[in-house]
């Protein structure tokens, strides 16, 4: 588990700098094209969708870090009025 604070600090670097990719099917394209530096998971996240993004980050060599929040959690620290379950920070300006 990568702790909240670690987390939480690269995901406000990364909404000010425009690099913060929210949802499932923006973040599997991220990372199929290799634009991710990262990708977090809450820790409520469907164990289908969990095993669906490891696995394509495996094969991108995109680490992958647990979040020890649930997703509503996860979506608070983005300063979103909804959860979210996935959650890419992008290497370049999306």
């Amino acid at each position: 588990m990568v702790k909240l604070m670690d987390i939480s600090v690269k995901i406000k670097k990364a909404e000010t700098n425009g690099n913060l990719i929210i949802g499932l099917n923006s973040v599997m394209v991220a990372v199929r094209q290799g634009n991710l530096s990262d990708v977090i998971l809450s820790s409520n996240c469907p164990g289908n969708i969990r095993d669906d993004v490891t696995y394509t980050a495996k094969l991108s060599k995109v680490p992958v870090a647990d979040f020890d929040g649930d997703s509503s959690d996860l979506g608070e620290i983005c300063r979103k009025p909804f959860n979210i379950s996935v959650l890419g920070l992008s290497e370049k300006k999306a």
